[in-house]
């Protein structure tokens, strides 16, 4: 091998060797220090006339089967009305979520994504997401919201639920959670009388339970109605009645 040949060689052989020792940036690019985000949801918001099985949520990440501050995916799901615990499914950069026994014919669905999605880095969604569709052909446009406050100390509640029930079907129960303020929001529901009550979830699992302070009082819904709900601490026996 001539002088130069042999110069050229070792010339590359050093600028390989430093490309190798440098530790550059790691797999897959620089690290993320964002919470994975929303890119699509199927139905979307506002759908009307919705046939399909699920609704699907897809993320621009990987998302973690295990969720932050909660037991499971499940958790971090309301869907009303409420008929027992949602199912979703984990599929990598999405979910998918139901009823258990599927979508009824002809209602207005809240699905509520609650803060606590997580990537596979850590990255915790802080935040809420609101999808609302119809099985039927159109969406009522009453709406029922207001705050959760704790009666005693005065404070908007973080961790409340708000149910709705009407007179003629308690069967259906329309939920919804309250925010970082204590605000609830409920759209879609039919007109008729409810017997609404707020509670402090304590335990987040989305049932009164003996101690937790709740409000309970009877509306008229027709269009828009903002109640404002003082939860304290009294006989469970007034979630029944509503007096």
């Amino acid at each position: 091998m001539s002088r130069s040949r042999t110069t050229s060689f070792s010339v590359i052989t050093l600028i390989s060797l430093a490309a190798c020792a440098s530790p550059g940036l790691p797999p897959g690019g620089p690290e993320r220090h964002t919470p994975p985000m929303i890119t699509r949801i199927q139905p979307d918001t506002n759908s009307v006339g919705v046939r399909g099985k699920e609704m699907v949520v897809h993320f621009d990440e990987v998302i973690s089967e295990h969720p932050a501050g909660a037991t499971s995916l499940n958790d971090l799901v309301l869907i009303s009305p409420r008929k027992g615990a949602p199912e979703v499914d984990w599929h990598r950069s999405s979910l998918s979520i139901r009823p258990r026994k599927g979508w009824r014919p002809n209602t207005t669905y809240t699905v509520t994504i609650l803060p606590g999605i997580t990537d596979l880095r850590g990255n915790i969604r802080t935040t809420s997401t609101v999808v609302t569709f119809s099985t039927g052909a159109s969406i009522p446009r009453t709406v029922l919201g207001g705050t959760l406050f704790d009666w005693l100390t005065g404070i908007p509640v973080s961790t409340g639920m708000v149910e709705a029930r009407l007179i003629t079907d308690t069967s259906t129960v329309y939920v919804a959670a309250s925010d970082s303020i204590g605000h609830y929001h409920m759209i879609g529901l039919p007109t008729g009388q409810y017997l609404v009550r707020g509670y402090v979830d304590q335990n987040r699992n989305r049932a009164i339970d003996p101690g937790e302070a709740f409000d309970s009082t009877r509306v008229y819904l027709s269009d828009t109605l903002n109640l404002e709900l003082l939860a304290f601490a009294q006989d469970r026996k007034r979630v029944v009645s509503g007096k």
